[in-house]
């Protein structure tokens, strides 16, 4: 198991609840069926943001490219 499906597991049992039919149809029909398996509590929101922050950038294009790139294009 990757690290990544070992960390949504472990927050889906500690901080995972149900999803409301009501809530589950909509988003399976823009995103397909099984689009949408469980919803965080508060607690699992912040958990995440949190590992999510603790994380070092890993990709200078997620940032808005190369920090030392000052000059214009063109």
């Amino acid at each position: 198991m990757s690290k990544n499906a070992a960390f949504c597991a472990a927050l889906k049992s500690s901080n995972g609840v149900a999803v409301d039919p009501a809530e589950r149809q909509p988003v399976e029909a823009d995103l397909g069926a099984d689009a949408i398996q469980y919803k965080l509590t508060p607690a699992g929101l912040r958990q995440l943001f949190q590992s999510l922050s603790d994380q070092p950038p890993s990709d200078q294009s997620l940032s808005g490219g190369n920090p030392a790139d000052t000059g214009s294009r063109g």
